[in-house]
């Protein structure tokens, strides 16, 4: 028995892909503690309302910012591991400097038009919120570049410079921030802490232009032609609808409760979905490697090594979210606890989140085959009924058992995309995506 359990033991460690989501998922478990601080710091410290409008309007950033980085983070998952692969250091060198300029461009652009629309119609606009999205539009491009810098860190399988800097260093200098301002006596409201957010986004930033051009090879001419930019511009762009829906689709239950519940009921809310950060690592660490190794197998027409590699990330995606979950909800009242006494209401939407949570585990990274494959159609129907199914499930059951009815919704949205999911992408690539937890091999005949 501990003979072949050490001998699965050896076959993951041999496996880069389980390697690199190993390395991912022990990076983001150390964030995930970082990150539960700091939103335990700035529960504690802001007013209830205050800290509901910040955590409203960071979850449309991470949202919006798919949009901003106009598909190059996705697409740098295809591109580069395939160029990698081929050899092709000129064409990659090509498609990096397209992709800044890019992201540059269109993030500014989002930026100037958040800030004519406040400035022409601030009536539209709550007063609570109109401030705090202004610093979010200014620090906009700021958050934009980060994230494509993190997409290309990612493409390299450089997994440790994808998430120390945004989720260790930046929540550390926004701790810092923040210590700094209380004890400066300043007020600790959205405005501030957001204008911190984006401060420390900015050294994030310098930090990780900075290691990424020590790694970058500097004596490759990078070549284009106005073909090959728009064909990189065009197939970054064609991601961008189904990766913004597919990012919405992760942030949907709090951006609807947003409309639907007062900023105070929200924050609660989103205290219980933060307490399952290490499910939510677990998940992400996986799917920050696997779309490289799809990648690879894709370009070595490797059928069957493809279908192995979907099987066994989503298997181990299965397997250790399950714990993860566990543990969470053994630790669930104390901690809540630490966001305030109100936040221990939130217990039953904590557990019914964690249910979610493994249900989605079950289809692991469906979503990367669909990102390296191309088939955008194919994941924007999917990511669409999913997320008209939440909004549907949410407008009914929010208004008659409030957040707990967000989160009930948020189990049978889950099933719905589990059936759509596993049935559409065998049915259009050939290729099973749902969890065989028992089994190794490939897929069925």
């Amino acid at each position: 028995m501990i003979a072949r359990l050490r001998r699965k033991l050896v076959g993951v460690l041999d496996d880069p892909g389980l390697h690199g989501a190993l390395v991912s998922i022990s990076v983001r478990i150390a964030a995930a503690f970082v990150g539960l601080g700091l939103q335990i710091l700035l529960a504690r410290l802001m007013a209830l309302e205050d800290y509901g409008v910040y955590v409203i309007l960071w979850t449309w950033v991470s949202v919006v910012g798919q949009v901003g980085v106009l598909g190059f983070y996705d697409s740098a998952a295809r591109f580069i591991p395939r160029y990698g692969r081929r050899d092709s250091q000129a064409h990659l060198a090509g498609y990096l400097a397209t992709g800044f300029r890019a992201v540059i461009l269109g993030s500014g652009f989002l930026a100037v038009a958040a800030l004519a629309f406040l400035f022409l119609l601030p009536d539209l606009v709550d007063p609570a919120f109109l401030l705090p999205i202004g610093v979010l539009a200014l620090g906009f491009p700021v958050l934009s570049l980060e994230t494509y810098l993190t997409g290309i860190a990612r493409g390299f399988g450089w997994y440790a410079l994808s998430t120390i800097p945004g989720f260790i260093l930046r929540p550390v200098l926004i701790m810092l921030g923040v210590g700094i301002a209380e004890l400066a006596g300043l007020a600790l409201d959205a405005v501030t802490v957001l204008s911190l957010v984006v401060l420390a986004s900015v050294l994030v930033l310098v930090v990780q232009a900075l290691i990424l051009r020590a790694r970058l090879p500097r004596s490759v001419r990078p070549v284009t032609t106005p073909e090959r930019r728009r064909f990189w511009l065009l197939a970054s762009v064609l991601m961008m609808p189904a990766m913004t829906a597919e990012e919405l689709f992760v942030w949907i239950d709090v951006l609807i409760l947003g409309f639907l519940v007062p900023p105070d009921q929200a924050s609660l809310y989103f205290a219980a979905q933060r307490s399952l950060s290490l499910a939510a690592f677990v998940q992400y660490g996986f799917m920050l490697v696997a779309a490289r190794g799809f990648s690879q197998s894709l370009a070595s027409a490797d059928r069957a090594g493809l279908q192995a590699r979907i099987t066994r990330s989503t298997n181990a995606t299965f397997w250790l979210t399950i714990p993860s979950v566990a543990l969470t909800l053994v630790a669930g009242y104390p901690l809540l606890h630490l966001f305030g006494e109100a936040f221990v209401s939130a217990y039953p939407c904590l557990a019914l989140l964690g249910l979610a949570y493994v249900i989605r585990a079950a289809t692991g990274q469906a979503a990367e085959l669909l990102v390296v494959q191309g088939r955008y159609r194919l994941s924007l129907l999917i990511v669409s009924i999913s997320v008209a199914a939440c909004l549907v499930l949410m407008l009914l059951l929010v208004p008659l058992w409030g957040i707990t009815g967000a989160a009930v919704a948020m189990v049978l949205v889950q099933l719905i995309r589990l059936v759509v999911v596993t049935g559409l992408v065998h049915h259009h690539t050939g290729y099973w995506v749902l969890a065989r937890p028992f089994m190794r091999g490939a897929g069925p005949e």
